[in-house]
């Protein structure tokens, strides 16, 4: 167990998710920190990490009709570790960007509904998948229909990004190997039940 998954760790294995759905996506070049890709129908996907079971959206000012650091593209992939903090399996939302955005708002607009004690700079709007306040949680079940199959890992990332040198130098059938017993011990499932394709570009 570590305190924290890496943001890369997720990334990818967010990655590996989609591509498992039968889709390809391409990164695309930005000049900021932002990770966007390019699905091969054209349609833009931002790419969201984050280590607890939340949807942290940045607004440029405090207004309900503020500009949100999410649009901008078609989809928004969202990638958490399945037990939050913890290395292993992910969980993954393929969301339309609009009802990401729709559903922000509204839990900012019911948020405040509740006359919390603030100071009025409220530019930081969550969301909760599982447990938080009633209004703007539950997000889990409220967008199933986004959720993606898949049993992707973050173990066998972490081993790479943790090694200290950036490139593991083992034999590549030694890294599949551990990489697959790593995937079927997060999932549950035989090693034999895990298959892993490889493509060097």
């Amino acid at each position: 167990m570590v305190d924290k998954v890496s943001n890369q760790a997720l990334l990818e294995a967010g990655l590996a998710a989609v591509r498992a759905t039968g889709k390809s996506m391409q990164k695309m070049q930005t000049s900021s920190r932002a990770m966007k890709y390019q699905l091969d129908n054209g349609e833009t996907v931002r790419v969201r990490t984050c280590n607890d079971h939340v949807l942290v959206v940045l607004a440029d000012s405090a207004e309900q009709s503020a500009a949100l650091n999410i649009e901008g593209t078609d989809h928004l992939l969202i990638v958490m570790p399945a037990v939050p903090r913890t290395e292993g399996s992910v969980i993954a939302y393929l969301v339309p960007t609009v009802a990401a955005i729709e559903a922000v708002r509204q839990a900012h607009a019911d948020w405040l509904k509740t006359n919390p004690s603030t100071k009025g700079n409220n530019r930081t709007w969550t969301i909760w998948f599982g447990d938080g306040p009633a209004a703007y949680s539950g997000f889990a079940q409220k967008w199933s229909q986004y959720r993606l199959p898949t049993t992707e890992s973050t173990v066998a990332v972490s081993h790479v990004i943790d090694s200290g040198h950036g490139r593991d130098t083992r034999p590549l059938g030694m890294v599949i190997a551990e990489a697959r017993k790593a995937i079927a011990e997060a999932a549950g499932v035989a090693v034999e039940a895990v298959k892993i394709t490889v493509t060097l570009d």
